[in-house]
C-alpha cells in the first residue's frame, strides 16, 4: 500500500492506495484503523482509504465528501464505489442521492440512523449523538465502553481504535458543536432519502449490533431501488474488523458483480 497526498481547498488530504481493479473508497473518521489492511480485497479491486489523522484538513471536510471526486480522479478513476461505516454512513447516503454520477456502488456498513421505528434522525443530527452522550466531555473510559459494545471478538485489538477515537472526539468537540436553532426541522430522515438513492447499494449489518442490526438493515435494503442486505452472524457493530474475510468477500462480490 502506498501513501499519497491530494491538495484540496481545505488543505492536504493524505490517503493510502493499493490493489488493481474497480476502485473502492473507504470512508470513516478513523481512516485505515477502521478498516484494517484489506489485503484480500486488493487482489481484485483498487482500495483507497483517506487517512484523516495525517491530513491537514478540518474535521468537517470529511463529512462533506467534497474530496471524493478529486480523490478518485487523482487515483485514476472517473467513478468509484464508496464504502462507509457507522457515523460516516449518513453523509454517504446524501452524497449518493445528490452526486450519483461519480459513484458506481454504495456500501453501508452498520450505519447509524436507519430503520423504520428509530427516532427520525436527520443528517445534521448524527455528528452530535455521541457528544450528547458524553455531555460535551469525551473521556477514554466512555470511548472504551463504546468499543466493548461494538466488538465481540477478543481477537480484535481495540486499543489503537480507542485511542484514535478519543483523539477524534477531543479534537473535533468544538467543530461538531450542537446544531443551531434556526436549522430546518423538516429535513428528510435518512430512511426517507433511501428511495432516491439510485446506485447499487449493499447494506451490511452485524447480528449482535445495537447500532443497525439485521431488522433495520432489512428495512433499509427494502426501500432502496437497488438494495441488497447481508448479515454478519458473529459480529457486533465493527463487522469489518471481526469477520474480515467475509467482509472483504462480500464487498468484492458486490462491486465486481453489479454495475
Amino acid at each position: 500500500m502506498h501513501e499519497a497526498n491530494l491538495s484540496v481547498e481545505a488543505g492536504t488530504l493524505t490517503y493510502r492506495c493499493h490493489g488493481d481493479g474497480p476502485m473502492i473508497v473507504f470512508s470513516h473518521a478513523l481512516g485505515p484503523l477502521a478498516w484494517g489492511p484489506l489485503d484480500q480485497l486488493g487482489r481484485s479491486c483498487t482500495v483507497v482509504i483517506p487517512d484523516w489523522e495525517r491530513s491537514s484538513v478540518p474535521a468537517r471536510t470529511m463529512g462533506s465528501l467534497d474530496w471524493f471526486e478529486p480523490l478518485i480522479r487523482e487515483a485514476g478513476s472517473e467513478r468509484a464505489a464508496l464504502c462507509a461505516w457507522s457515523m460516516a454512513g449518513p453523509a454517504a447516503i446524501y452524497f449518493a442521492q445528490e452526486q450519483p454520477a461519480c459513484l458506481s456502488h454504495l456500501v453501508l456498513v452498520d450505519v447509524a440512523g436507519l430503520g423504520a421505528d428509530l427516532p427520525p434522525l436527520r443528517l445534521r443530527d448524527l455528528p452530535h449523538i455521541l457528544f450528547t452522550k458524553m455531555r460535551g466531555h469525551p473521556t477514554r473510559g466512555l470511548v472504551r465502553a463504546m468499543w466493548r459494545n461494538w466488538v465481540r471478538s477478543e481477537a480484535v485489538d481495540t486499543r489503537p481504535l480507542i485511542e484514535a477515537s478519543y483523539r477524534f472526539f477531543r479534537d473535533t468537540e468544538n467543530a461538531l458543536a450542537d446544531p443551531t436553532e434556526d436549522e430546518d426541522e423538516d429535513d428528510e430522515t435518512l430512511l426517507e432519502v433511501l428511495p432516491s438513492v439510485h446506485v447499487p447499494t449493499l447494506v451490511l449489518s452485524g447480528r449482535h449490533s445495537t447500532v443497525l442490526g439485521p431488522r433495520h438493515g432489512r428495512t433499509a435494503a427494502a426501500v432502496l431501488p437497488q438494495g441488497e442486505h447481508v448479515v454478519f452472524e458473529e459480529s457486533s457493530h465493527a463487522l469489518q474488523l471481526e469477520e474480515v474475510d467475509a467482509f472483504e468477500e462480500a464487498v468484492a462480490r458486490f462491486v465486481l458483480a453489479t454495475g
